[in-house]
């Protein structure tokens, strides 16, 4: 969701109120503050985060219904635990096509290794 989505959301909603926008030093790293009208509580969103998720899950965070923190992604693709978080474009391209594999295998297959494995045991 971009933020002129975000900020017509906000002011649809009656329980919410934009208070301010805070400029970092990237795009990204902008941030948004929301106040929650029922308790008053206020609310920092990065840009990056607003960009990256949907209207419903934002708003439950801002209205306390949801847990704020972060999720990492980690994986161990690269031969260590990596959070995906920091890879470049390639990495993230590799890490997609290696999800898109079929890696069950079939009933012939797992009786096939039968054998050998009732031998080594």
């Amino acid at each position: 969701m971009n933020l002129t989505e975000f900020f017509g959301h906000v002011e649809q909603d009656k329980a919410l109120k934009g208070v301010d926008v805070i400029l970092g030093p990237s795009p990204d790293q902008d941030c948004v503050v929301v106040q929650d009208l029922a308790t008053g509580c206020k609310t920092q969103l990065l840009a990056g985060t607003i960009d990256r998720h949907n209207w419903e899950t934002l708003r439950e965070v801002v209205v306390g219904q949801r847990n704020p923190a972060p999720l990492y992604h980690v994986t161990r693709i690269v031969g260590y635990y990596s959070r995906v978080e920091n890879w470049n474009k390639s990495k993230l391209g590799e890490l997609m096509d290696r999800r898109q594999g079929d890696y069950r295998l079939t009933p012939e297959q797992l009786t096939e290794d039968l054998p050998q494995m009732q031998k080594s045991a």
